[in-house]
């Protein structure tokens, strides 16, 4: 587990560096705020889906480690909440897939995917479908999901619309 964590950080601080390199800052700042005003907007990126608070990953204060898993028992598609870019796509500790997308400073980190309908280095939109959700064991799409500052790790539910 603490290597794919290590690898989590090289990809994003690396990927930082190239996302610099190939875009102005201008447009780096811009993809930053518009990520930031959607902070308690977002939707979760399944179709009716909520989050699994029993899978939740804890350090040793029970304090959340990393990201959450979100699970559906509709649509297994997942898509974009705000503009961005593919910086990684490689295999998880599962069989399954894992993606990085920048969202400027902001990164969204997707595990446990199927399928990615994207490839790195491509621009994505704002509701532009990324890939699809494995299946668990119950027969729910499921799909772990981190938000990162740089290589600060942030609590997903701080970004997601509350439930009605």
């Amino acid at each position: 587990m603490k290597s794919i964590l290590l690898l989590f950080t090289i990809l994003i601080v690396s990927s930082q560096s190239i996302w610099a390199q190939n875009k102005d800052e201008a447009f780096i700042k811009k993809l930053t705020q518009e990520f930031e005003a959607k902070k308690n907007k977002m939707d979760l990126p399944l179709v009716s889906s909520k989050i699994d608070y029993k899978t939740l990953y804890l350090d040793e204060n029970r304090k959340p480690l990393r990201g959450v898993d979100v699970i559906s028992k509709d649509s297994a598609n997942f898509k974009s909440p705000a503009n961005g870019y593919v910086t990684a796509i490689f295999p998880d500790e599962n069989k399954y897939q894992s993606i990085i997308v920048c969202h400027g400073d902001y990164f969204l980190v997707y595990s446990h995917v199927e399928m990615a309908y994207l490839h790195a280095m491509q621009n994505i939109k704002e509701g532009d479908y990324i890939g699809t959700a494995s299946l668990d064991k119950q027969g729910n799409k499921r799909l772990h999901v981190e938000i990162w500052y740089n290589a600060d790790k942030l609590w997903p539910p701080d970004w997601f619309k509350k439930p009605n």
